[in-house]
């Protein structure tokens, strides 16, 4: 009885005596960092939330009113802040994968099967704890394909053969079948199946950090805006997945000296119309057959990146004005005016645009569609582009709510847990969660 009026987290404590003395791996102190993708802070704070775990985390550790994203306010590049502790101007991911075929007679797109050793441009927390030694995992993590810093992965496209793919066949938590035909289900049946890869990696493998990212909140959001019934139903399911990691963690009996951050990249906003900016370029000759210097837009949401191939300063300013005061069109900002705000610079990487494009609120770049969206992209200044933390478990006090921070501040907040080193971040540990501070 006296168990069942303490939190997870005190239960853990009381208990930690009668963990068996193992290997010293088992002894290390273990971090266990969830993406709930597209959770904004604003949705954390209804009370009423059907989100009982989160909500027992938030009151037996430590959680930000928000948590601040780095531009663009994306998935992949905001993943890649949390594990390197910069921003783009420094690690270089700009949208979900590579752009190519940007300053050429194409459409600029991006490509999302390629390795980490070719997206991001600086070292990662997961590489740092792996030449320590440590065990690393990742479950549905991004911009991470190939990364020599991971000990065991389920990736987002999942390898049929592959040992933690095999483990749930033989479990007959998944079919060789559903594995060929990934994508073919749900988004919330895919978080099911990251979830079980995830509690297979702890159980079998113990690993120092586990690294997991679930996407149903964002594919529903994307479909059908922000704030809805949909949204918060989603959170529910989602809720029980934290759930499920946690129950993992506590069966393979390391609970007591393992600290969970559960975070997201962003938030959603919802769009009522969206533009395409290579329209505008289209009526100003900027497109088409014989155009001697085209350019091309690549729409990410929020926000777009234009392309010229020759561009200049001059005809970059061209550009500018060429958009300034469009529909649709918060602000168009030229290579040095975008780095005060912490994109690259083309002089820095290929991958930046030569001219930045926000879109106003209510409004998102892409092809025409029907209303009632989601995106995001948006400048992180936005509220509700802003992102959730918390922090619960070994190591982490109980101070309930603490003021907002950067989310570069997580890579090395994860080093300071796991007693590693992270050199050349701009991020720094989140002291207000550490016991006795």
């Amino acid at each position: 009885m006296v168990l069942k009026a303490m939190g997870w987290v005190a239960q853990a404590a009381l208990l930690a005596g009668a963990v068996a003395a193992g290997a010293q791996t088992r002894a290390q102190h273990k971090v266990v960092v969830i993406s709930l993708d597209a959770f904004g802070a604003e949705s954390l704070h209804d009370p009423m939330l059907p989100a009982p775990t989160l909500h027992a985390m938030m009151r037996d550790g430590a959680y930000a009113r928000a948590m601040n994203p780095i531009n663009p306010s994306v998935t992949w590049p905001n993943h890649t802040a949390m594990v390197t502790g910069v921003n783009a101007s420094k690690h270089h991911l700009l949208v979900n994968g590579l752009i190519v075929d940007q300053r050429t007679d194409k459409a600029p797109s991006s490509v999302a099967h390629t390795p980490k050793s070719v997206l991001v441009a600086v070292p990662t927390v997961y590489d740092a704890a792996h030449a320590a030694g440590l065990t690393t995992a990742e479950v549905d993590w991004v911009a991470i394909e190939k990364a020599d810093g991971i000990t065991w992965r389920f990736t987002e496209y999942t390898e049929p053969h592959g040992e933690i793919e095999q483990d749930l066949v033989q479990q007959g938590t998944i079919t060789e079948g559903e594995l060929a035909h990934w994508h073919k289900g749900s988004q919330a049946w895919r978080d099911r199946m990251y979830t079980a890869a995830a509690r297979d990696i702890i159980r079998k493998h113990h690993p120092d950090l586990l690294l997991v990212h679930l996407l149903s909140l964002d594919s529903i959001e994307h479909k059908t805006g922000w704030g809805n019934d949909s949204g918060i139903n989603t959170i529910a399911f989602l809720d029980d997945r934290v759930k499920e990691i946690v129950d993992a963690v506590r069966d393979a009996g390391d609970l007591a000296h393992t600290t969970f951050l559960v975070v997201s990249d962003h938030g959603q906003m919802s769009v009522q119309k969206f533009v395409d900016p290579n329209d505008v370029l289209i009526k100003a000759g900027l497109q088409g057959p014989g155009v001697a210097n085209p350019a091309f837009a690549l729409n990410d949401g929020g926000f777009a990146l234009v392309y010229q191939k020759h561009a200049t300063p001059d005809s970059a300013a061209q550009l500018k004005k060429l958009f300034t005061g469009s529909e649709g069109i918060r602000s168009a900002l030229l290579p040095e005016e975008a780095a005060k705000e912490g994109w690259p610079t083309p002089a820095q990487t290929d991958q930046a645009g030569d001219l930045l494009l926000y879109a106003a609120n209510g409004f998102a770049f892409g092809p025409a569609r029907e209303k009632n969206k989601g995106a995001h992209g948006y400048p992180n200044t936005e509220p509700l582009m802003k992102s959730i933390f918390i922090a619960s478990g070994a190591g982490v006090a109980k101070r309930g709510e603490i003021p907002e921070f950067n989310n570069i501040d997580i890579a090395p907040t994860i080093a300071r847990l796991l007693g590693i080193e992270m050199k050349n971040v701009d991020g720094k540990p989140v002291d207000a969660i550490f016991s006795g501070r």
